[in-house]
């Protein structure tokens, strides 16, 4: 996928220059990233990285479901995200249009 920046960035990559950032960012650049999204990004966009949180909360929550699938390290994420799927109904109530 081309992007304005012109670089190809697949599913991959892109996780792993997040796993980068989230790993070594100070909490200013932390706080960038939330402003650039929240303030800065078209509404559209916003919509579509709502999505892509949401498939992580129901691919954590599905973790939850086997104890073998995480350990003390991610554990509050994944009981974070299974209650969170729990409270939003199904994936029909999760539902984000594009408009």
């Amino acid at each position: 996928m081309k992007t304005q920046h012109g670089r190809d960035l697949d599913g991959q990559e892109m996780g792993q220059i997040l796993d980068e950032f989230v790993n070594g960012a100070p909490d200013e650049a932390k706080r960038a990233f939330v402003e650039q999204i929240t303030k800065r990004t078209h509404r559209t966009l916003q919509q579509g990285i709502m999505g892509l949180i949401i498939k992580l909360m129901e691919a954590w929550a599905e973790d939850a479901k086997n104890p073998d699938r995480y350990d003390p390290r991610n554990e509050a994420t994944v009981k974070l995200a299974q209650k969170f799927i729990e409270v939003t109904g199904d994936k029909y109530d999760r539902y984000l249009p594009l408009i």
